[in-house]
């Protein structure tokens, strides 16, 4: 049940035109609300539980959404006035009555709609954390996610191919927009489908019939395919930057260095589509030059301008549109409600505070993830999902896909997914790790030295006596003791109780 929902989730906040519309939004965080309400209900009696990291995950998480919400709550001018002095100085300037009680955020209305969405993103990836932990239950969401990514890269193609003006034919812009797909902005379809591609690569490279990976490999091509064809410069350089970390990461592996080549035939396909339908845009589209990239520029050395003001708390989670205007130069003529920039945006609306927990939440996936071995198929999915994280968060240094509801539960899923294939029950570092390793492939070889000299002992036995004399013949007397022959072989009876031990704690 909760596969589903979370599926349903990725499907209805895509098809949504990425939900970025009040009443769409709005189903969406209905939806996401009612599964946490099962995953909490259903907690006491499900078989899995949550790793220690990822409960550190949960807190942390926690304690930003409280965090958030501590922005919007009233508080006394005095306090407010050593929180936030930039807040208070803005609230003197500008307020035409006096007040006993303001709020952190500039905009408290704005900053109650990004904490709900943020609890959404928590709640997703607490739940993925969790759920995902079972291999059977993330291989059937990829391989659903891989399809609809792959339905939803067709339909991209085929509306670009006979566009009339209108998302799905029929809806008109009202406010403009480059779209692709049922996203109005090209970047943000891009973004969508550059989390999807590595995870159904992943699915290519684990299968073991050929069919299997020919049909994966497929629905990757195409999406990538779609992905160059949005036209959208940070989605193909993210995408390529994603592509780029999966493959570093199969050479590092010594266990999966052989699979690097289905990398290359990856890529071998993808540039084969993309020079038999043309080229040419793409070209054409890096090296168009306007005046949107020297104003981007313009946009974050004044945001970081403006963060300075509100470095501790930040001016609330949705107030960039408000506040950016008091910062903004002349030469600036467009309205610009967000920075381009996820990082910089994040900085100025939570401050140091929201900073550090974000470095915290980071800190620790990340350090679960070092401490894994990336072994068998589970590795290869992790490699997969920190390459769909990978594609993101490049995206995010030119755009604002994390805004975009869609793509920031996608995200949180992924998230979740990394935190489930981390290796959480190996308390050891990765060089114990890999002595541990050396000792479980000795103790296998010291088990089968074990049966040989037992069934070479049963035929010695079994066999009847035979002259003396000859010295071509097996002799009536005993054979040398298992001990010395051992140790001839490099392997003493004190090795052999090490290897027993090893295996019985494996077993």
């Amino acid at each position: 049940m909760i596969n589903s929902i979370l599926m349903f989730i990725v499907m209805a906040s895509a098809l949504l035109f990425g939900a970025v519309e009040i009443w769409s939004s709005s189903v969406i965080l209905a939806l996401v609300y009612s599964l946490g309400l099962v995953w909490t209900l259903g907690r006491g009696y499900a078989d899995y539980s949550s790793p220690p990291h990822t409960k550190l995950l949960m807190i942390t998480g926690f304690t930003f959404t409280l965090y958030a919400c501590l922005q919007i709550v009233p508080l006394p001018l005095i306090m407010l006035k050593y929180l936030s002095p930039g807040a208070h100085r803005l609230r003197e300037f500008y307020s035409l009555e006096p007040s006993r009680n303001a709020a952190i955020s500039l905009v408290p209305y704005r900053s109650l709609l990004e904490v709900l969405k943020v609890a959404a993103f928590f709640i997703v990836f607490s739940v993925a954390s969790t759920y995902f932990i079972s291999r059977d239950r993330l291989k059937s969401f990829v391989i659903a996610l891989s399809v609809f990514g792959f339905c939803l890269a067709v339909f991209a193609i085929v509306q670009k191919a006979t566009w009339n003006g209108r998302v799905y034919w029929f809806r008109e812009l009202s406010m403009g927009g480059e779209p692709f797909g049922p996203f109005v902005n090209r970047n943000h379809f891009a973004g969508f489908t550059g989390m999807i591609i590595p995870l159904t690569l992943g699915l290519a490279i684990i299968k073991h019939t050929r069919e299997k990976k020919i049909f994966y490999g497929f629905l990757s091509v195409i999406m990538s395919v779609a992905v160059f064809f949005s036209l959208s410069r940070g989605g193909i350089v993210s995408f390529c930057s994603g592509m780029a970390l999966f493959g570093v990461l199969l050479l590092a592996s010594r266990l999966q260095q052989r699979k690097v080549w289905l990398i290359g035939i990856f890529l071998v396909a993808v540039l084969t589509y993309l020079v038999w339908l043309g080229v040419d845009p793409i070209m054409a589209r890096f090296s168009q030059t306007d005046i949107t990239k020297e104003q981007r520029l313009i946009v974050w050395s004044t945001t970081l301008t403006a963060a300075k003001d509100f470095w501790l708390t930040g001016s609330g989670l949705g107030t960039f549109l408000n506040v950016f205007p008091l910062y903004s130069p002349a030469s600036v003529q467009s309205i610009y409600d967000h920075a381009h920039n996820d990082y910089l945006e994040f900085l100025l609306e939570t401050g140091l505070g929201g900073a550090l927990l974000l470095a915290c939440f980071i800190g620790i996936l990340l350090r679960s993830v070092f401490r894994s071995s990336f072994e068998g198929r589970q590795g290869i999915m992790l490699m997969a999902a920190l390459s769909s994280m990978t594609s993101m968060a490049v995206h995010s240094l030119f755009d604002f896909n994390l805004h975009i509801l869609s793509n920031l539960l996608l995200f949180g899923m992924v998230l979740g997914m990394i935190a489930a294939l981390s290796d959480v029950d190996d308390p050891h570092p990765p060089r114990e790790r890999r002595k541990t390793a050396r000792a479980r492939e000795q103790a296998a070889n010291g088990e089968e030295l074990m049966r040989e000299r037992e069934h070479a002992k049963k035929e010695a036995e079994e066999t009847p006596d035979q002259d003396a004399g000859s010295e071509d013949r097996p002799s009536n007397k005993p054979g040398p003791a298992p001990g010395p022959v051992a140790e001839e072989d490099g392997i003493t009876p004190e090795t052999m109780e090490e290897w027993e031990k090893e295996l019985k704690k494996n077993r």
